[in-house]
């Protein structure tokens, strides 16, 4: 039977808890709600070992949570497991796992986000197809969104329809098209002439103007520009279609897991370069961590076979350098945000897409105590540790705790909840 779920602004909590007191916003099916006399940080994060699968059995103790640097007690851990789990791709029974909590919801809410600009019509083809497979090993409870950017339409619903999904899928196009250069200037040139490094304008003025170097100057750094600024112009419209995304899912109840399919987000390597998109990414990367998701950002990067494809063209003494700065404001994106990004630059993709789905499978909810200089409406960076060696833990990047008394309806980065009566 469907489950639709329109995305829709919630009701957020905020205030203080009182023993016995309802909480309004919450639903039953989302997420659990003790007893408390104090108001907490309610904050999910994951733990996993070196293999990815979910580690059981920790305690308070374990974690160590600071805000903005300083340390702050952890009153509560509880872990829920997702029932159904990733049986198909781990090869366990994940309702048998140690440590999961009954009432715990029974499916994840899961946002595939794929730049269409991003791709070439060919590597579109290929990285939706490891994205249906995805799909197919998901949890038949497990609801599920596509959202396509920079250009999407006015709906977007999560649901249980998988097979919806996966026609949707069949609709993805690639619209990747690059700013064409009549001096077949790279990205790594662009950003060098631009940052005005006089030797590699000789040198590409010697390359395209052996004749009379000195007398393409000028119009090399005039296409520098120009390409630039066209680059610039496709990062923002990429950026401007996710932060519409991101908008929308602050005002979303619930835990969200958000997976981003791109084949790179171009950003420079030097200070003064273009073209320059630092900002815009930094921006998204705030965006996302105020929408408390999950984060998973997979680089579907084709760049080596592209270059050495019959219809890649020249191959660059730049090539790796060019490759990289492809990368780079997808990396700059998953860290602001505080999210995992995974390169798939050969086969299929499916192992990191299996890694998502072991690492999603389950979830430790902290209670967290703030102090009275943490209750300001403002952003907090969050750091979360655990106790143990090899274990790795992802949480979101940025807190905000709205002051005492007040309601903050703007945000979704607060929810507040409380310890279990001990």
């Amino acid at each position: 039977m469907d489950s639709r779920r329109p995305l829709t602004p919630a009701a957020i909590v905020a205030g203080i808890v009182l023993a016995g007191a309802g909480v309004p916003g919450f639903q039953a099916d989302q997420r659990p709600v003790f007893r408390t006399t104090a108001a907490l940080v309610a904050v999910d994060v994951q733990v996993v070992d070196r293999s990815g699968q979910p580690v059981a059995g920790l305690k308070p103790e374990d974690f160590t949570v600071e805000l903005n640097g300083r340390r702050r007690r952890v009153v509560s851990a509880e872990m829920f497991h997702h029932s159904a789990g990733v049986a198909g791709a781990a090869g366990r029974d994940p309702a048998a796992a140690p440590g999961a909590v009954p009432g715990a919801p029974e499916g994840r809410n899961i946002i595939l986000a794929i730049d269409e600009s991003s791709f070439r019509t060919l590597n579109a083809l290929a990285a939706v197809q490891a994205v249906k497979r995805f799909v197919g090993r998901l949890n038949p409870a497990d609801l599920v969104g596509l959202y396509t950017y920079p250009v999407h339409g006015p709906e977007f619903v999560l649901t249980t329809d998988h097979a919806a999904v996966l026609e949707d899928l069949s609709h993805v196009v690639g619209t990747l098209h690059l700013p064409r250069s009549e001096y077949g200037l790279t990205v790594s040139e662009i950003a060098d002439v631009t940052a005005g490094d006089r030797d590699v304008l000789m040198s590409i003025a010697r390359r395209v103007c052996p004749n009379n170097p000195s007398s393409c100057n000028t119009p090399i750094r005039d296409e520098a520009q120009s390409l630039a600024l066209a680059f610039e112009g496709q990062v923002s419209q990429s950026v401007s279609g996710l932060r519409t995304l991101l908008t929308a899912l602050r005002g979303y109840d619930g835990r969200k897991i958000l997976v981003l399919v791109s084949a790179g987000l171009l950003a420079t390597d030097r200070v003064g370069a273009r073209p320059d998109v630092a900002s815009l990414v930094d921006y998204i990367g705030r965006d996302a961590a105020a929408a408390n998701t999950t984060l998973y950002v997979l680089h579907m990067d084709s760049s080596f076979i592209d270059a050495f494809s019959p219809q890649g063209g020249r191959v660059s003494a730049s090539f790796m350098r060019d490759a990289a700065a492809l990368g780079a404001g997808l990396e700059r994106f998953a860290g602001i945000a505080g999210g995992t990004l995974l390169r798939v630059s050969a086969g299929t993709g499916d192992d990191m897409f299996d890694r998502v789905l072991r690492e999603t499978s389950a979830y430790y909810l902290l209670g967290v105590e703030p102090e009275e200089e943490d209750r300001d409406g403002r952003p907090h960076r969050i750091s979360v540790s655990v106790r143990g060696r090899g274990l790795e833990v992802q949480s979101r990047a940025f807190v905000v705790i709205p002051e005492r008394g007040g309601l903050d309806r703007e945000r979704l980065t607060v929810l507040l909840a409380a310890a279990s009566a001990r």
